[in-house]
This record gives C-alpha cells, structure tokens and sequence, in this order.
C-alpha cells in the first residue's frame, strides 16, 4: 500500500515556498547561514526545556571547535553521551539550528547530546569537517566521564550531511580503542556519484532537491577531488565490519531514501548489527520539524531506539 506525504507536512513546505523560499543556488551562502536557525525555529516555536545546557570549546583537527553538552531533564540509568553533526550540505547549519531537533531528542532518549561546530565550505572544504568530526568523536570517547557519561556509551549522529560525516568518522576509529558504542545515521547522504530512483521521483516539492545537493558537493569539494574516495562514498567501500551498532532512518519523500536503504543493506551484509526507522509520510530534515505531529512522532520512535541502545 502506497503512504502519502504528511498532510501537515505538506501544507508547511507549501507555506515555506510562498515566504519567499529558494534553493539552495539561489540563496548567498551567508544569507542562508544567517536564516537557517530562523526557518528550524518557525517549524518548531516550543521545544522542550532541558535539564541543564553548558557551552563548550573542544580541539578539532586545525584548531578549537564551539561545542555545546545538553543533560536531559531526568538521565536514564547508565547514561550514554551522543556527540551529534548537524546537517546543512556542509556550509551552512550549527548549534543553532539544531538546537530544538537535539532538545527533543535528549528528553526522549535520556540520553547526554554533544553538539560539535565543525568546519563549513567552501572556506573549510573536504576534509576538514571530516577531519573535525574524527577529532571531536576521539575526544568524546577521551572525556565522555568528564562529561557524566560513561566511556563505553559513547554515540556519533547526524543528519544529512552530518550523518556521512558521523558514519565515516566512526569507521576511520573502527579499530582503535576510541570506537563508538552506535552510530545514528539520519537521512544520510552518502556521496556524489551515486543515482537513485527516490532521487528522479523527490526530485521536486519536497525540500531537498538533487540540484541543491550537487550545489552543496561542488562547494564542498575541490574539483580535482576523487568523487569515488570512500570517505565521501562510503557505498562503495569493500565492506563496513567496523562501524558499530547502527540507527538509520530515512524519509519517504526525500531524494536521499534509496541511499539510506542501501545503507542499511550493505552495513547488514557487512555483519553490523542495525535498525531501520522508516518515516514513509515525511520528508528530508524532519529532525527539524518537531512541532508537527507527524515529525514529533518520529522524533519519539528515534528518541526510544537510542534510549534503548544505548541504555539497554
């Protein structure tokens, strides 16, 4: 049976494109840094307060890094530590705009969330977000007690941009005694050379279009760049055995789903442990839409499934 897109969903991206919204080669970058926390806000006015949010500053690979530790309102037992990437196609996006996405996902799972400012293109390109989001997983893994969690719970996630970051960063530490416990892959994106299906039929009126992301990967990338180094196509590495235990979701109207299915069956093939939330009726970056019903939902089905991995 076919699922429709989230009717309150669709009215909001329709809203959005009335106010005035363009794509992602439309908008200076600067411009589309400054409003993305503003646009995260208007999708979600009332996010839950937290037990307690202390501003950090944590080394990266070149230099320090703002960082940002959320403790939830009521810890569960034996509390993990999540460092989280955001997303926003590597040059745009920060604490800020994710703030309200981790608020909820704290109070849902229980669980410590460490947000981590690394670094943007195309002043920054390939790798050094990567190189930041390696360097800030070994720290976490390093400080995880200082930071009220325990050593051996530590987590790396993200969305979109930031999950490719959190899953590549987890196996470039897949063999050293500063692996993750579970790595939360949301809506991934896993690279420029690869064609989908769910890439032609989200192509349009759903958010994310496949011309933003080729917009983001050529400010990301310099143009010499092996399109095909499985640092930014894990797809095509020979095998995935050190990534650790695995969340992903994907959306079922985003241009990125095939990708995460793909995902899931080569870390399944691989012999990683993993679990698919499938949010058929939603669109890519949901994390972000937590005051709609739908989204919420979702924000709930993710928030148990790392309660559970990582305080089971």
């Amino acid at each position: 049976m076919s699922v429709e897109l989230d009717h309150e969903v669709q009215v909001a991206l329709e809203d959005w494109v009335r106010s005035g919204a363009r794509g992602a080669r439309a908008t200076p970058i600067a411009e589309a840094r400054a409003s993305y926390p503003d646009v995260t806000a208007a999708f979600d006015p009332r996010p839950p307060e937290v037990g307690s949010i202390e501003e950090l500053v944590v080394p990266g690979a070149d230099g320090p890094l703002r960082a940002r530790l959320y403790v939830p309102t009521e810890p569960a037992p034996r509390s993990g530590l999540v460092l989280w990437l955001h997303g926003g196609g590597w040059i745009q996006g920060g604490i800020e705009s994710h703030d309200r996405a981790l608020r909820h996902l704290v109070e849902l799972s229980g669980q410590r969330f460490f947000a981590v400012d690394y670094r943007l293109a195309p002043e920054h390109r390939f790798p050094a977000g990567l190189d930041d989001a390696t360097a800030a997983l070994r720290w976490s893994v390093e400080h995880a007690r200082d930071l009220g969690a325990s050593s051996d719970r530590v987590a790396i996630g993200g969305d979109s941009a930031g999950a490719s970051l959190a899953l590549v960063a987890a196996l470039e530490v897949g063999h050293d005694r500063r692996r993750p416990a579970l790595q939360i892959l949301c809506y991934p994106s896993l690279g420029p050379v690869l064609v989908t299906e769910s890439q032609r039929d989200f192509d349009h009126r759903f958010g994310l279009t496949c011309d933003d992301m080729a917009y983001y990967f050529e400010q990301y990338l310099d143009d010499d760049q092996d399109r095909a180094d499985p640092r930014l196509s894990p797809l095509l590495s020979v095998d995935l055995k050190a990534a650790p235990r695995s969340i992903v979701t994907v959306a079922g109207f985003d241009p990125l789903r095939d990708e995460g299915f793909a995902l899931v069956g080569l870390l399944q093939s691989s012999g990683v442990k993993v679990e698919l939330l499938d949010e058929a009726s939603l669109v890519h970056g949901y994390l972000c839409l937590g005051g709609l019903n739908a989204a919420h939902e979702a924000l709930e089905r993710l928030g148990s499934a790392i309660r559970a991995a990582l305080s089971g």
